[in-house]
């Protein structure tokens, strides 16, 4: 295992970054998404059984039970800073207009008949394509301050996972029997084969985080299609002690097992009474005084960022149509949710000798340090590169990440 120290002289300010102009696409970022397949990615991205392999889904989410909550809270943080900043609790730096049009208004891709958000900076650089995956809650906006410093190097795409940001949100996704990190994996493989057109970096944080480790593992195309894994404070089920002790270890191997089980179940007054809850948790999350309290646990180190931009980007996918009942059937409303546990998937990055990294919030209230470490034992050979940060450690400290991260690209040499 390597460790990587991001030293400040190598990282760029993050008030540089919101002053940056924007890295508009090339003529060829534009052609990325119409050109032919190369034939080794022809055909081999299985969907889901029974589905046409250019088809696209409404989203949907999964995760585990016990870190629902959390997990929404740190999409939902950003919605609390607006309300911060007309308060005069969180300071509201000036942004350029940069940050609200060009590449954040993203572009259209259908899979499984649902719409898809995603968007691609710096398409006509060299290097290895990086693919930022957003957390529980949040969208393709909060790589903000990543994405244009990342794409002067190479070229960068992020996505909306459905039932997120502005992708589709459909209560049950076409072709699947239940919502789970199953889902996101086989839509981010779908991605790499029909929009990138080539392998690429994965770097996930959250619940992308675990997506984007089912991605690089799990799935029928995840060698030739994962160069690369960032796991940016990562979700998924983590066991500790003897794995037969897990109860996910047997429970599935790869991504079609993973959708065997049908949760979908009658109307019952415990299901409403469940579901009313449920409601009422959503609205509370949803409130701006929520979010700001959420922002100021998971924002550890610095509150420079808790900004109206941040709150908006959150807020405003909160409030599209279908929001509570993907929110409902991908937390309290699923149950019996299959899943691949951290520890199987480690295993086998280990065995692919898959290039890995774990860039880190070591403050993270909710995903700690300890998790980080017990991840790196199960898979010695990925590297550790910490920050003073917390749960979003990419949108509080992006010029620390933005720097460890390059530095870890380049060390590779992907």
């Amino acid at each position: 295992m390597r460790s990587f120290q991001v030293s400040e002289a190598t990282s760029r300010s993050s008030a540089s970054m919101r002053g940056m102009s924007n890295t508009s696409a090339s003529p060829r970022a534009r052609a990325r998404s119409v050109q032919s397949c190369p034939s080794q990615f022809i055909n081999k991205v299985r969907l889901h059984k029974g589905a046409h392999a250019n088809e696209v889904t409404k989203p949907s989410s999964v995760i585990p039970r016990r870190n629902v909550l959390q997990y929404f809270a740190v999409g939902s943080v950003v919605q609390a800073q607006a309300q911060a900043a007309d308060a005069g609790v969180i300071a509201s730096p000036s942004k350029p207009d940069v940050l609200k049009d060009g590449w954040r208004k993203g572009s259209e891709w259908m899979w499984n008949g649902h719409k898809v958000r995603y968007s691609v900076l710096g398409a006509d650089k060299p290097g290895t394509p990086l693919l930022l995956v957003h957390g529980f809650g949040a969208s393709l906006e909060h790589w903000r301050y990543n994405m244009p410093v990342l794409a002067e190097q190479r070229p960068v795409y992020a996505i909306d996972l459905l039932g997120f940001g502005f992708s589709d949100k459909p209560t049950v996704p076409n072709g699947f029997k239940c919502w789970g990190g199953h889902v996101w994996a086989r839509q981010l493989l779908a991605f790499i084969d029909e929009v990138v057109k080539e392998p690429v970096v994965l770097v996930g944080n959250s619940l992308g985080g675990y997506s984007a480790l089912l991605a690089s593992v799990a799935g029928a195309t995840s060698k030739e299609s994962v160069k690369g894994l960032v796991l940016v404070n990562a979700a998924g089920p983590l066991v500790e002690g003897d794995k037969q002790d897990d109860p996910f270890w047997s429970l599935a191997n790869d991504l079609d097992e993973a959708d065997n089980i049908d949760t979908k179940k009658g109307f019952s007054l415990g299901e409403i009474i469940k579901k009313g809850a449920a409601l009422f948790g959503f609205l509370a999350l949803r409130s701006k005084s929520r979010v700001l309290q959420v922002l100021s646990q998971v924002y550890t180190d610095s509150k420079e960022n808790i900004n109206a931009d941040l709150s908006d980007l959150i807020l405003g996918p909160a409030w599209t149509a279908n929001s509570f009942e993907v929110f409902y059937s991908t937390t309290v409303g699923g149950s019996g949710k299959p899943g691949i546990s951290v520890n199987k998937l480690m295993q086998g990055l280990s065995a692919n000798k898959t290039p890995t990294a774990l860039l880190w919030g070591v403050n993270d209230p909710w995903i700690t340090e300890k998790k980080a470490k017990q991840i790196l034992s199960l898979y010695p050979g990925a590297d550790y590169i910490p920050l003073k940060a917390g749960h979003c450690p990419h949108d509080e400290k992006p010029a620390d990440f933005n720097a460890g991260l390059e530095q870890w690209l380049a060390a590779t040499k992907l």
